[in-house]
């Protein structure tokens, strides 16, 4: 199982680690890089307030020191996206916009991958006490990633999540945990990064991750309607699934790194 594991690492690495499409550029705000603007980004927010449009680079120069302000102009940049057809979805759901660790304002979720904005994912790993890892199947109405197996958990952190309480509202809308179990979780730890293009734009995600024992007593369901159905496999057959395409990248990672710091294999 190991040396399987170790192929499947490798192959990982490649899908994790890709460049932007031909066109992109890098985005800087205040001269600070950012981001990676889209293609059809670049095109719409030519002529847009505080937009600095250049060969090699785009840079968002902004004179406001708030983050009432900054968050105001970011998602008012949102809705001119939408509008010129740059976001194909639309959460309602703020996020923060990072800058050098620190955040520098909030903005509409899903623009984050047209701007290629670094996002936060935190997921929840969970076995059996037997050791059996807990799986859940994406609804097959999800926007990414339908009829997929995932983490038990997970999602994006928003912009009024720590991230223990980010971890506690997933594991909780879509697993129906309780918040004294997620207490007991191994701490946050990150795992690592996702740069790689989808065809709404960049994917630049930190994935951090939990890993608990459920008590025999606890019998995960979904509350949210976005997970269809919660199994429990073997390590190998968790690898299978692996091998056969049917667990999301992201997940994969993550349960990667938890079989093997749980000595799983």
């Amino acid at each position: 199982m190991k040396k399987a594991l170790d192929i499947l690492k490798k192959e990982l690495q490649s899908t994790i680690n890709q460049a932007p499409i031909t066109g992109s550029l890098p985005l800087y705000i205040n001269q600070i890089l950012t981001g990676t603007i889209h293609p059809l980004t670049i095109q719409a927010t030519k002529g847009y307030d505080y937009f600095q449009h250049h060969s090699q680079f785009v840079n968002i120069q902004l004179p406001f020191d708030s983050l009432t302000e900054k968050s105001h102009f970011f998602n008012t940049l949102a809705l001119y996206l939408r509008e010129q057809n740059c976001l194909p979805f639309w959460r309602d759901e703020q996020v923060f916009v990072w800058q050098n660790n620190t955040v520098f304002a909030h903005i509409e979720r899903t623009a984050t991958r047209p701007l290629g904005l670094l996002t936060q994912a935190i997921h929840l790993n969970a076995r059996t006490p037997d050791g059996r890892i807990y799986l859940s199947l994406r609804s097959p109405t999800k926007q990414t990633d339908p009829n997929k197996w995932d983490t038990l958990a997970g999602g994006l952190l928003n912009a009024q999540d720590t991230p223990e309480e980010g971890l506690a509202r997933e594991a909780y809308e879509e697993a129906g945990i309780p918040k004294w179990v997620i207490q007991q979780c191994t701490p946050i730890h990150s795992i690592g990064y996702i740069n790689r293009p989808l065809p709404e734009g960049y994917q630049y995600e930190e994935m951090l991750s939990s890993d608990c024992i459920l008590p025999s007593n606890i019998k995960p369901q979904n509350t949210d309607g976005e997970v269809s159905q919660i199994e429990t496999f073997t390590p190998q057959e968790v690898l299978t699934l692996m091998q056969d395409g049917m667990v999301t990248t992201e997940a994969m990672i993550v349960l990667i790194d938890s079989i093997e710091k749980n000595n799983l294999i």
